[in-house]
């Protein structure tokens, strides 16, 4: 009994101990895991937050746990009083620049106990990015392939290798990228590396070609690696060798024994093989004719090697004209081969052949078809037959069964020059000749100016040399002709105008000039045939030079226009204000005697003048009161109307007031006609009062009694 109450006491003080122990969950993972894993990008940087340790408790300064990492030199590492882990090495999933994994352990403490230290493994793995283009394998590639390669041969395989992660980062396409030679190899698949003959290649074509090459990956945005193929193209017997010409003759001389060596025309008897890559040497022989009968191999001895021909007893004997089959071998394939003819005459034999060699002609280029360009003259009997070696001759030309050689189209103004070589023939014999034909540029357009006509104007010069007064504008329409300016007249000799139509005028030609103006004609000529040309009419005028006052003349002058701008302006006021008191003083005398039933005297008419000035009863003055004309007098009371009234007609035909035939001056508005009072005053039309007052002033009439008190106003301009 003791025992168990024993055991259920230390039970009981055991109970608090164990809570206390469950219920301490630092250092345990939060998820109830065992370990701590972590997945980041290959090319995360160094020094990221790769992630957060979901452990319990807090590793601060204050805190109730400690974290520390026990392996050394790790490449993740613990941020001081935190649970972030960073990245302290650049880590590769392909290892060349770090490690594809990180496994650490994590040591946690809990602080203020005796409990043994917890280990939280952390794992860190790497996703694969697309960090590597392809590469390629013994690059770059060189091919040797003969020219009679079918399409489809397979020229090689190349070869290219990602070392991303398996995937798309890693799959590799391939593709041949545009260029001049890209046509000629392929890939058939962009998936492997195998090259192929696209089309048929030719060594007389091109020997070497050189095309681009491209692997590129499947990674976003992809990468890609590029290389060159070179492709020698090697050289097949595919030619047939061939004769310089087609046909050759020659002529028996009248002193030939066997043995003598003939002369061929239009060169001596050669040939080559075409497959210039192979060369391979010919032998010459004469080739037999299919019937016995007609078989004259033994009439000339053909040198097989040189080619070089040589008189037989047979052929001295035979009769001639005659036509041979020559033959050129390969010594390394007789199955390649080429054939010419050879005519055989005697001299004086009647056998076909040119007079000439050589024809050449110069056409213009606006000749007309079916013009005559030449007649070839060969001699023979019989109707004679022409070939020529070109085919496109035909598109041109023609060869009349005379001879004569014809333009059948016009010609092409791009081409200067056509040469073929012509062959005639009498159906036994044959000869050959060449034709070169030049074509001549014709001058159609003249020159033309940009202007009917140039005038100039330049200043006196004061030094020497030359001067530029101005240019010439000039074009010429056909592109091939030079155009040059010359100048005509009484001074051309002073003027020159260089390439570009600048003129130039000698500076003491100018000063010497008997008038202010050269009159000259500009000729333009172009280096056309016929040359053409065109003029236009030239003037060059020289202007004075513009004076010059010197500096204390001209601070006078001005100083002077200034005084009087300001007297004038003083004067002007003073009259406008002496006019508006004398208008009020009007006014109020028209109202005292408004009452009175007798009106004032009529004041005699007012007339301009611009020529003089008078007053009524002073001295004569031409145009004055006493002659047919008027002038201007002192004006009334109502002289302040000079600045009201406005009217452009001053024209008055008062019989009473003026001559006969004599016009008055004053406003029809301002007097009336015969036995009429009118108004007083002038009405001087705005538009013509002159710029300048030369005076005003105030007078009062002495000779005049003035009955009305009113001052007369006498202007003077």
């Amino acid at each position: 009994m003791e025992t168990l109450l024993c055991l259920a006491v230390t039970l009981a003080a055991a109970r608090p101990t164990l809570a206390q122990a469950i219920q301490d969950s630092r250092c345990y993972l939060m998820n109830g895991g065992a370990v701590e894993s972590f997945f980041i990008s290959e090319d995360t940087p160094v020094g990221s937050i790769i992630g957060t340790l979901s452990v319990n408790g807090d590793p601060g300064d204050e805190g109730d746990i400690s974290l520390r990492v026990q392996e050394r030199k790790p490449a993740v590492a613990l941020v001081p009083g935190s649970k972030n882990v960073t990245l302290t090495r650049a880590l590769d999933r392909e290892e060349k620049t770090g490690p594809s994994s990180v496994y650490v352990n994590v040591r946690c403490d809990r602080r203020h106990t005796t409990d043994p230290s917890f280990v939280i493994p952390v794992s860190v793995r790497v996703w694969d990015v697309n960090d590597n283009a392809p590469s390629w394998s013994g690059a770059p590639y060189r091919a040797r392939v003969s020219e009679l390669a079918a399409v489809g041969t397979r020229l090689l395989t190349a070869r290219a290798h990602d070392p991303d992660q398996p995937g798309p980062h890693a799959t590799v396409r391939y593709s041949v990228l545009p260029g001049p030679a890209a046509e000629y190899v392929g890939f058939p698949s962009e998936l492997d590396g195998a090259l192929v003959v696209r089309k048929p290649l030719d060594y007389e074509t091109a020997t070497n070609l050189t095309v681009t090459l491209r692997a590129q990956d499947g990674g976003s945005p992809p990468r890609h690696n590029d290389t060159t193929l070179t492709i020698v193209v090697m050289d097949a017997d595919d030619q047939n060798p061939t004769f310089t010409h087609d046909h050759y003759s020659a002529v028996i001389p009248e002193d030939a024994r066997e043995g003598t060596i003939l002369e061929t025309f239009p060169g001596p008897v050669a040939a080559h093989d075409q497959d210039r890559g192979i060369n391979a040497p010919v032998t010459y022989s004469v080739r037999a004719s299919p019937s016995p009968a007609d078989n004259n191999t033994a009439l000339v001895r053909l040198h097989k090697d040189s080619g070089e021909l040589s008189v037989t007893g047979d052929l001295l004997r035979a009769s001639l004209p005659t036509t041979i089959v020559i033959q050129a071998t390969q010594v390394d394939n007789p199955d390649r081969y080429a054939l010419a003819t050879l005519s055989v005459s005697r001299a004086g034999s009647g056998s076909v052949s040119f007079p000439r060699r050589l024809y050449s002609v110069s056409v213009r280029e606006d000749s007309a078809p079916g013009s005559v360009l030449l007649s070839l003259e060969a001699r023979g009997q019989g109707p004679l037959q022409y070939f020529v070696s070109d085919r496109s001759f035909l598109q041109q030309f023609a060869i009349s069964e005379a001879g004569e050689l014809l333009l059948r189209r016009a010609l092409d103004r791009l081409v200067r020059h056509y040469d073929y070589q012509v062959m005639v023939t009498d159906g036994r014999t044959n000869d050959t000749a060449h034709i070169n034909i030049s074509v001549e540029a014709v001058n159609e357009w003249e020159p033309r100016f940009k202007h009917a006509q140039y005038s100039f104007v330049v200043e006196r010069p004061t030094g020497e040399g030359r001067v530029r007064v101005g240019r010439l504008h000039v074009h010429d329409g056909d592109p091939e002709d030079r155009v040059s300016v010359k100048v005509a007249g009484p001074d051309a000799a002073a003027v020159t105008v260089d390439d570009a139509g600048d003129v130039f005028v000698s500076a003491p030609a100018l000063r010497n000039m008997r008038s202010d103006t050269l009159h000259l004609v500009a000729t333009a000529v172009d280096s056309g045939t016929p040359p053409r040309q065109s003029s236009v009419p030239l003037s060059v005028r020289v202007s004075p030079p513009a004076p010059t006052s010197p500096p204390g003349a001209a601070s006078l002058l001005s100083s002077v226009g200034t005084s009087v701008c300001v007297s004038v302006s003083s004067l002007v006021l003073l009259a406008v204000l002496l006019l508006f008191l004398h208008r009020l003083r009007k006014k109020r005398q028209v109202k005292d005697k408004s009452s009175s039933s007798t009106l004032p005297e009529k004041t005699a008419p007012v007339s301009t003048s611009v020529s003089s000035v008078g007053t009524e009863g002073g001295p004569a003055v031409p145009g004055g009161p006493s002659g047919p004309g008027g002038s201007l007098q002192s004006v009334s009371a109502g002289a302040s109307s000079i600045l009201a009234a406005s009217t452009t007609s001053l024209e008055l035909h008062d019989k009473q007031t003026q001559p006969a035939g004599v016009p008055g001056l004053l406003s029809d508005h301002l007097a009336g006609g015969a036995g009429s009072a009118g108004r007083s005053g002038v009405a001087w039309p705005s538009a013509t009062i002159p710029a300048r007052v030369k005076q005003l002033s105030w007078e009062a009439d002495e000779t005049r009694p003035h009955t009305d008190g009113n001052m007369n106003l006498t202007v003077y301009f």
